[in-house]
């Protein structure tokens, strides 16, 4: 035990505070390397916060442009006052599972506040909440961009505000994590924030390599990303995680460090099966009519759930519905009257020969019958089957990637060793959020994975069956 000199001033101890790993290999699934928690703070001196840390709680989004989290501390000297820090500081820290570089996370933060500050009931200590998050996202804050940008594509566009507007650093940024987009654009940039920025262009643009409008950008620790949810699908899965109850026996399991680590501890099935919200947001079934004021004319756009998929990629290769249909004889993939939008569109202006002898007067097509009708039905496809997994800590895990998960089935029948997994619940699922949680005492991660196909169809129906159709017009029979 060494004590720690902050500019001359003690103000901790410094222990190694990783849980029992040495250098030879962890010892136990939740063991951990906190390898960094250092506070850069007024005249560049470095606190280290490891001997004071209650908690770190790592937190990152596929819906969200930044990383985030929070540190619980519990303060016995003061260092608040010494340092005198007050929420505008930088933090680096770096942890993983052992000695290994290649299997942490290693990240510079910028503290934005430090909140829920209060004595300790009994101890002379104070304990409060450091929050911290991606330096882009302050300066994202601090600066507007007013720009057009004229026959440029998107992945260009969000290409030029990253590192010209943000001048996101090498570690964080890979040019082959900004996935290309097809399509010439005519942009103005109204005095928006960089990420508002991103995020506005984002809803127009399309994976050259895909179909529909599903492109994200988002951050993990990996850095920035661009990607397609289809081209997001088709990475192979980084593990494959079992829910396995220590009484059930599985097939050529033996007890290893490195199974421990892969075993789902929990779990929790957020979003299932909702045939309303289905309906009503347009995930399988949508019309679109845009309007063309220059040409006079419109056009009507549906969008089928069951059409889309023979063009597009999956996670798994079957559908989230099956084939019933109503007393009207429609399927809920074929009522797109079901959710009606209205749309303006400058769709064929290239080809009007009265518009385009005009130098400059023909505006980039936009395709919006492309990303109207398909952007948000793929965003809730992908979402259709969300759950959570608990699991020992594994810094490898990062939203984009994908993994499969092994449910085993709850049919007490299934006497088979191993047991059968679930059909409709297990699969392929892409990972769209991650919390990584240290503790004294242990390392644990929790993420939200999402799907929007199943292993197994569901059983069709025979809608012509007399059962079938009566039930389905109302009649007890």
């Amino acid at each position: 035990m060494t004590t720690t000199l902050v500019d001359n001033t003690t103000v901790g101890v410094n222990r190694d505070y990783s849980s029992d790993s040495t250098k030879s290999g962890i010892r136990n699934a939740k063991d951990y390397n906190l390898i960094a928690l250092n506070v850069l703070s007024g005249q560049f001196i470095t606190l280290d916060l490891k001997p004071m840390l209650v908690e770190l709680s790592y937190f990152e989004d596929i819906y969200s442009n930044s990383v985030s989290g929070q540190i619980l501390i519990s303060d016995a000297q003061g260092v608040i006052e010494k340092m005198g820090m007050h929420g505008n500081e930088y933090i680096r820290m770096a942890f993983g599972k052992d000695e290994n570089p290649n299997i942490r996370i290693d990240k510079i933060f910028r503290i934005y506040s430090i909140s829920n500050r209060q004595k300790t009931t009994g101890f002379d200590t104070e304990n409060y909440v450091i929050h911290f998050c991606s330096d882009e996202l302050v300066l994202s804050e601090q600066y507007k961009i007013s720009k057009s940008y004229n026959g440029k594509s998107i992945s260009q566009i969000v290409n030029d505000v990253l590192l010209t507007y943000l001048r996101v650093p090498e570690n964080k940024y890979d040019a082959r994590n900004i996935e290309q987009t097809k399509g010439v654009y005519s942009i103005i940039v109204p005095n928006l924030k960089p990420f508002e920025a991103i995020n506005m262009v984002s809803l127009y643009a399309q994976a050259s390599k895909q179909i529909g409008a599903d492109m994200l950008f988002f951050e993990n620790a990996k850095g920035y990303n661009f990607a397609s949810l289809q081209s997001l699908f088709q990475k192979d899965p980084y593990h494959t995680y079992e829910y396995r109850p220590k009484n059930i026996s599985m097939e050529n399991y033996d007890k290893n460090i490195n199974q421990e680590i892969f075993n789902v501890l929990g779990y929790e099935i957020l979003n299932s099966f909702n045939v309303i919200e289905g309906i009503s947001s347009g995930t399988f079934a949508n019309r679109l009519l845009t309007i063309d004021p220059l040409l006079r004319n419109y056009k009507v756009t549906d969008f089928n759930y069951l059409k889309y998929r023979e063009k597009s990629k999956s996670l798994n290769k079957n559908p989230v519905v099956n084939n019933l249909k109503n007393r009207f004889g429609s399927a809920l993939y074929e009522t797109p009257q079901a959710c009606f939008k209205l749309a303006g569109t400058n769709s064929g202006w290239e080809k009007v020969d009265y518009i385009k002898a005009r130098p400059g007067s023909v505006t980039k097509d936009i395709f919006v019958e492309t990303f109207f009708s398909q952007r948000k039905s793929q965003i809730s496809l992908a979402n259709y089957t969300r759950a959570k997994l608990y699991i020992a800590g594994d810094p490898n895990v990062t939203v984009g990637s994908t993994i499969n998960f092994d449910l085993l089935s709850q049919d007490p029948a299934s006497t088979n060793d191993p047991k059968q997994l679930d059909p409709y619940y297990s699969g392929k699922y892409l990972v769209t959020a991650v919390r990584h949680i240290i503790q004294t005492a242990a390392y644990n991660t929790i993420i939200e994975v999402v799907k929007d196909s199943l292993p197994q169809a569901y059983l069709q129906v025979d809608n012509e069956r007399p059962i079938i159709k009566n039930t389905v017009a109302g009649v007890k029979k």
